[in-house]
């Protein structure tokens, strides 16, 4: 395999039909925009009482209190610039591709943050966020303008490192699942359509459960489960039923110390493969589906610890290629596939220091797919905008909450452009939402 670096150059670029079909929890896909400066911050706090579920939207917007949520809120304004000199023409109302508008909001949600998802739990067609925390899961309901009310908390007696949401039971409404790791076991919440859930169901897995995907494995249109297990260096299927249940975990070995996992077909069969992230071996692992399992693990070496992994085809092949965060080297390891299942060349991104997550999307409205990465080390989330030609422009940076580990991305706010949302795990730990704004 060629290892070729570049830095402020880049590699190649994405399409989106690439990525449409598949269903990689934690990595939703955006359409974005691109401007100099950073609309004002939002920080909102928690607390304890309760009260209705009123809300309020704009710059200024209160997060409600409710039974379950435990919150209150205490606002602050901001501004910040982008490094990078890009052109403005935000604050236009024109959506053009090319510009990068961001507005910028924390949400303090009282606990460490590490994991973040999204989608439509209750059935209103407005995405909802879930973040995994010390102790717990949180669903914030989101109200279609980029603000949230009614934020539920999930109990799983344990620190959360994965969330995962899909229809599990195919009543058109998304439920969570939770990887609870000192218990070697998941915890399935079953939505109950009106921002409500049932009690986590338990599924043993192996050794500490970390990253967690979602998608149809065998053709029987119930999502299955794949769970990536650090501590015994193995991933664990779980076969779903469609009806919100799951079968006994199988496990199959998958290198030393696995963090993350996605599902994707490598070699045009139509059926998923798996490919995790291997922190231990400092390597990709992909594992093809041979209709009656995933008996053969094949590692491509990357970067230092890598920590995170997502897919698409990044260029214009048909063929799916991967994008690995490497945390210990400060760099993006992409590999590009041939389309029958090999990973064949490797091509290297600078960014910033301690890069812990990935997330692709066309985040400037120009319908190439981009690349967000977390940067841990100095508290900041960088965007790298594909040029349509196989590369990608010079990093643009946005101030987060203090360590930043865990990205997702989708139109939170209904204006049809992609925003970004960056769960962290310092300074209380909390939730910054990059809302497009035009």
């Amino acid at each position: 395999m060629q290892r070729v670096r570049y830095s402020g150059l880049g590699i190649r670029c994405a399409r989106h039909d690439r990525l449409a079909w598949l269903l990689v929890v934690g990595v939703v896909l955006l359409d974005g925009c691109r401007c100099n400066d950073e609309p004002p911050l939002v920080t909102f706090e928690t607390g304890s009482e309760s009260t209705d579920d009123t809300t309020e939207s704009g710059p200024n917007m209160d997060l409600p209190e409710t039974e379950s949520g435990e919150t209150e809120t205490e606002t602050e304004t901001d501004t910040e610039t982008g490094e990078t000199g890009v052109d403005s023409g935000c604050g236009d109302g024109v959506v053009a591709p090319g510009e990068l508008c961001f507005e910028r909001i924390n949400v303090a949600v009282g606990q460490s943050s590490g994991a973040i998802a999204v989608g439509d739990t209750n059935g209103d067609g407005i995405l909802d966020v879930v973040v995994g925390q010390l102790d717990r899961a949180i669903v914030l309901l989101g109200v279609g303008d980029g603000g949230f009310s009614r934020p539920v908390v999930l109990a799983s007696g344990g620190g959360v490192l994965g969330v995962a949401v899909g229809d599990l039971d195919n009543d058109q409404h998304a439920d969570v699942i939770a990887s609870v790791a000192e218990q070697d076991q998941v915890l399935v919440f079953l939505s109950q359509g009106d921002g409500s859930f049932a009690a986590g169901q338990g599924y043993m897995t192996g050794a500490a459960p970390r990253g967690l995907a979602l998608a149809d494995l065998g053709g029987t249109s119930a999502l299955d489960l794949v769970v990536a297990n650090e501590n015994s260096g193995d991933l664990s299927v779980l076969v779903g039923d469609g009806a919100g249940s799951f079968g006994i975990a199988t496990n199959y070995p998958a290198g030393s110390v696995p963090l993350a996992v996605a599902v994707a077909d490598f070699n045009g069969d139509e059926l998923g493969d798996l490919v995790l992230a291997d922190v231990g071996s400092d390597a990709a692992v992909v594992l093809l589906q041979d209709g009656g399992g995933f008996p053969l693990p094949v590692a491509h070496g990357v970067g230092s610890q890598p920590r995170a992994v997502a897919v698409a085809d990044l260029d214009g092949d048909d063929a799916l290629d991967l994008v690995v965060p490497n945390q210990g080297s400060d760099d993006l390891s992409v590999l590009f596939g041939d389309g029958l299942g090999e990973l064949v060349d490797e091509h290297v991104l600078l960014v910033g220091d301690t890069p812990r997550d990935v997330a692709l999307g066309d985040f400037d409205g120009d319908g190439i797919l981009d690349i967000a990465v977390a940067n841990r080390g100095e508290d900041r989330l960088g965007i790298l905008i594909g040029d349509g030609a196989g590369g990608f422009a010079k990093q643009v940076n946005y101030g987060v909450i203090a360590g930043p580990i865990a990205l997702a991305a989708g139109d939170v706010n209904g204006d049809g452009v992609d925003d970004v949302l960056v769960a962290s795990s310092g300074g209380g730990g909390g939730v910054t939402l990059l809302v497009s704004s035009h």
